[in-house]
C-alpha cells in the first residue's frame, strides 16, 4: 500500500520537490541550534549562520554523496526560496528608502554593464575561439549571474557545452567572492553603509550570492542595513534583462518575436514586484499603524515577515552550497575560467575606486 502511495505521489513535481526541501530545511534547523547552542555561547563571532548554512552545503555536497532523488527539491529550495525570502525582505524597507536607495545605486549599474560590455569586446578580439562562453560569461557578470546566461543563452547560438562552462565559471567565481567581499568591503570601504551595500550589489554575480554576502556582512560587522541596499542595488540590477534581451534579439534578427517575448516572459524577476509590494505595504502601515494602539501589533506582524525572510534565505543558502560542484573547476578547464576572473577583477577594482570616489 505503501508503495503505491509513494508511486503516486512521486508523479508530482510538489511530492518530488519535498524530499529535498527537508533535507534543505533539516540543515538548516541542525545549523541554527548549532550557533545558539554552541557557537554563540563561544563567541565565535567570525561564524555567522549564513555562513554556517552555505559551507556545510557544499562540504556536504563535496564529501558525501547525496541520493538523486533529493535534488528537484534542492534546486526548488534555492529557486523559490530565495525569491520568498526576497519578497518578504521588502518589508523592511518603505517604498521612499527603496526609491532613494535606487537612486544612488542607478549610476553605479550603469557603469558595470557599459565596462562589462566593452572589455567583453576586446576578450573577444583575443580569443575569438571562445566567443560564446565570453559572451555568456559576460552577461552573467553584469547582469543576474546563471538566470541571465540561461534567459539569453538562445540569443547567442551557444552551444550546450558553452552554456555549461559560463553557468560552472559564473557559480565558482561568484562563490568565491560571496565569501570574500565582504571582508573586502570592510577594509576598503571602512564600513560605509551605502558604499558596502552597493559594492555587494554590483560586484557579485548571481541574486542568492549578494544575499549571502550581505548577509555575511551583516552577521560579521553588525550592520543590517547593507542587507536592505545590496538587495534594492541587485533587483535593479537585474532589470537590466528587460534591456539586454530585445539587444540580443536584435543582434540576432533572424530569431522569432515569439522566442523574444517567451524569454522575456520567463526570465524578468516577478518577485521584484512581489518585493515593492511588501514595500508599499510598509509605508502604508507605518503611516496607518505606527502612531496608533495598534503599533505593538504592527510590531509583531513585522517582526513575523522578518523572520520568515531569515528562515526562507538561510534555507536557499543551504540549498546553493548544495549544489557547488567543486569538481567542476576540473570540467571547464582553466581559459574559461581566467577569462571569467579578468571580468570580475576588473568589476571589483573599478567598482571598488568608483564607490569610494563617489558616495559619501
Amino acid at each position: 500500500m505503501f508503495k503505491r502511495i509513494y508511486a503516486l505521489t512521486d508523479r508530482f513535481v510538489i511530492f518530488r520537490s519535498m524530499r529535498g526541501f527537508v533535507f534543505s530545511s533539516g540543515i538548516f534547523i541542525l545549523i541554527y541550534f548549532l550557533f545558539f547552542f554552541l557557537i554563540k555561547p563561544l563567541n565565535l563571532s567570525f561564524i555567522s549562520v549564513s555562513m554556517l548554512c552555505i559551507t556545510i552545503g557544499i562540504l556536504i555536497n563535496n564529501l558525501i554523496r547525496i541520493p538523486y532523488k533529493l535534488y528537484p527539491g534542492i534546486e526548488f529550495s534555492k529557486k523559490h526560496l530565495l525569491k520568498i525570502g526576497i519578497i518578504f525582505l521588502g518589508a523592511r524597507l518603505s517604498f521612499t528608502e527603496v526609491w532613494n536607495l535606487g537612486f544612488i545605486a542607478f549610476p553605479f549599474i550603469l557603469i558595470t554593464f557599459a565596462m562589462v560590455l566593452f572589455l567583453t569586446y576586446f576578450l573577444i578580439k583575443f580569443f575569438f575561439s571562445h566567443r560564446n562562453t565570453i559572451i555568456l560569461i559576460s552577461i552573467g557578470t553584469a547582469v543576474c549571474g546563471i538566470t541571465a546566461i540561461l534567459a539569453s543563452a538562445p540569443f547567442t547560438k551557444a552551444k550546450d557545452n558553452e552554456i555549461a562552462y559560463a553557468t560552472f565559471v559564473i557559480t565558482i567565481i561568484g562563490t568565491i567572492a560571496l565569501f570574500f567581499y565582504p571582508y573586502i568591503g570592510f577594509g576598503i570601504l571602512n564600513n560605509n553603509t551605502y558604499q558596502v551595500g552597493v559594492f555587494l550589489g554590483t560586484s557579485i554575480h548571481d541574486t542568492s550570492q549578494v544575499i549571502a554576502s550581505s548577509l555575511i556582512y551583516a552577521s560579521q560587522f553588525d550592520n543590517q542595513e547593507v542587507i536592505n541596499i545590496s538587495t534594492v542595488t541587485k533587483l535593479l540590477r537585474n532589470s537590466f534583462l528587460i534591456i539586454l534581451i530585445p539587444m540580443l534579439a536584435w543582434k540576432n534578427s533572424n530569431l522569432k518575436k515569439s522566442d523574444l517575448f517567451k524569454s522575456l516572459k520567463t526570465s524578468f524577476p516577478l518577485f521584484v514586484i512581489g518585493f515593492l509590494f511588501f514595500s508599499i505595504f510598509r509605508s502604508v502601515g507605518d503611516t496607518y499603524f505606527l502612531n496608533s494602539y495598534s503599533q505593538d501589533n504592527w510590531s509583531y506582524v513585522l517582526l513575523i515577515l522578518n523572520l520568515l525572510s531569515f528562515t526562507s534565505l538561510n534555507i536557499a543558502l543551504v540549498a546553493l552550497g548544495l549544489s557547488v560542484d567543486l569538481k567542476s573547476i576540473k570540467k571547464i578547464g582553466l581559459r574559461p575560467l581566467s577569462i571569467g576572473l579578468l571580468i570580475s577583477l576588473t568589476l571589483l577594482f573599478v567598482n571598488l575606486i568608483l564607490i569610494k570616489t563617489f558616495i559619501a
